[in-house]
C-alpha cells in the first residue's frame, strides 16, 4: 500500500511579501530615473508601465497568502493582480499609441488598483498589520490616477509621476517590511 502525501505549500511570509512589493516599486523608480535615453517618452512610459504592471501581477498572485488572511482579502489581492496583468498587456500592446494611450491607461489602472487596495485595507481583509499600509499605498495610487486626469498631458509628466510614485511606495513598503520583520523576530 502506498501513501501519498500532499506537497507542502510554501507560505509567503508577510514581511517577505511586502519587501518584494517594495523591490518591484523601487525597480520601477530606478528604471525610469536612470534610463539614459527616454527617446519617445510616451513609448518609454508604456514599456515601463507595462513591464511594471506585469511583474506586479505576478508578485501579487504569488504573495496573496502573505498579504491577506481571509478568502475575501486574497480575492481582492488576486483581482488587483488581474487588473495589473490586463493593464500591463494593454500597455505593451499599445506601446505605439503615445500619450493618448499612456495617460488614460495609467490613470485608470492606478485608480482601480488604488480603490481596490483601499477597500482591502478598510475592510481589514488584508493582514491586520497591513491594513494601514493598504490604505496609504492605495491612496497614493488613486492620487496618481487623479493627477493624471486633471494635470499636465505631457508624457514626461506621466512618466515622472510613475517614477515618483514608485520611489515613495518603495521606501514606505521597505520600512513596513523591516518593521514587520523586526516584530516577527521579537515574537
Amino acid at each position: 500500500m502506498s501513501t501519498t502525501t500532499r506537497p507542502a505549500r510554501f507560505p509567503v511570509s508577510t514581511p517577505l511579501a511586502v519587501a518584494v512589493r517594495a523591490i518591484v516599486a523601487a525597480g520601477l523608480a530606478i528604471v525610469v530615473t536612470f534610463a539614459l535615453d527616454h527617446g519617445d517618452p510616451a513609448r518609454f512610459g508604456l514599456l515601463v508601465l507595462g513591464g511594471y504592471l506585469i511583474v506586479q501581477a505576478v508578485v501579487l498572485a504569488v504573495c496573496a497568502p502573505g498579504l491577506a488572511w481571509s478568502r475575501v482579502g486574497r480575492a481582492l489581492v488576486l483581482v488587483r493582480a488581474l487588473v495589473s496583468l490586463v493593464g500591463g498587456v494593454i500597455a505593451l500592446t499599445g506601446v505605439d499609441g503615445g500619450i493618448d494611450v499612456l495617460r488614460p491607461l495609467e490613470a485608470l489602472v492606478f485608480l482601480l488598483l488604488g480603490a481596490l487596495e483601499i477597500v482591502g485595507g478598510l475592510r481589514r481583509s488584508e493582514r491586520a498589520d497591513l491594513a494601514g499600509d493598504a490604505v496609504v499605498v492605495g491612496g497614493l495610487q488613486a492620487l496618481v490616477g487623479v493627477l493624471l486626469i486633471i494635470l499636465n498631458s505631457d508624457p514626461l509628466f506621466a512618466v515622472g509621476v510613475l517614477a515618483a510614485w514608485g520611489a515613495i511606495v518603495a521606501v514606505y513598503l521597505g520600512i513596513s517590511a523591516a518593521n514587520l520583520r523586526r516584530r516577527a523576530v521579537r515574537a
